[in-house]
């Protein structure tokens, strides 16, 4: 339900806006999301990383 409506508002925005800048406006959006999943992806290899580490400085 709420997504919904937030779905329809979303729409609605780019909807008044000329479509060339709607679109920049998705690309931008796009983008920072893929830069916020690639942060991600680094700090879970490095947690992954830190884990073996600590496991190699117990057994020692």
């Amino acid at each position: 339900m709420i997504r919904d409506s937030a779905n329809k508002l979303i729409e609605s925005f780019y909807g008044f806006l000329p479509y060339q800048t709607a679109v920049h406006l998705v690309n931008a959006q796009k983008e920072i999301l893929k830069a916020i999943e690639s942060v991600i992806e680094e700090q879970i290899k490095w947690t992954d990383v830190h884990l073996e580490r600590a496991r190699g400085k117990k057994q020692s």
